[in-house]
């Protein structure tokens, strides 16, 4: 998460969603996404989600998995002996990072033209291709912008953990860093899901 999340911050211009400066009418929900209370919130939110599925997969299949395909595995006493309290804590940077790649973005979007087309669509009159895309995609802006990047932040998740591991740890298998990256890549489709569902609460505007 921080290996993605870094570059962008370093290397790219802040877009108006990320700054107090921006102006007026350019951010939606200014008033949510620059609440300091809102941002600790969601911070602790995702790295608790990070944390419970990193705990559970340890508490569940991870353990076995991993001395399944990981060649010369001897102990894993660590994964049994996680305490969640802790996972949560060491995410919190992590979470920091999810909020502001996933909730910052999505919560300060505004509305698009293809939103007007949604409230415009009218299936008595649409063609095919037009009834296909607005079943697929016929979305919010705000929910169209936290689906790109939730995949966007998954798929890149997984293809880093996954490289990292399998080039790099002394005795891993193909499918033995697929399942460790996958744990990455769920938590934060996870992560994700619960973004979205946190800004269509009331008061929050479309």
């Amino acid at each position: 998460m921080l290996a993605i999340y870094v570059p962008f911050r370093l290397f790219r211009p802040l877009k108006a969603t990320h700054t107090v400066e921006a102006p007026k009418g350019a951010v939606s929900n200014r008033s949510i996404i620059n609440d300091w209370e809102v941002s600790v919130y969601n911070s602790l939110l995702a790295a608790g989600i990070y944390g419970l599925t990193v705990y559970s997969s340890f508490m569940t299949w991870l353990p076995v998995y991993l001395v399944l395909h990981f060649e010369g595995l001897r102990d894993i006493s660590g994964a049994h002996e996680a305490r969640l309290p802790f996972l949560i804590a060491s995410f919190i940077p992590v979470g920091i990072a999810a909020k502001s790649f996933l909730f910052t973005p999505a919560t300060g979007a505004k509305r698009d033209l293809g939103d007007i087309r949604q409230l415009a669509f009218n299936p008595e009159t649409a063609s095919l291709m037009e009834t296909v895309e607005f079943n697929l995609w016929g979305y919010s802006k705000r929910t169209r912008v936290m689906i790109t990047r939730t995949a966007t932040l998954a798929a890149l998740t997984f293809l880093n953990t996954w490289y990292q591991v399998a080039l790099t740890v002394e005795g891993a298998e193909s499918v033995g860093a697929a399942g460790w990256a996958g744990v990455w890549a769920t938590a934060a489709v996870f992560t994700g899901t619960a973004f979205w569902w946190v800004g269509h609460v009331d008061g929050v505007s479309n």
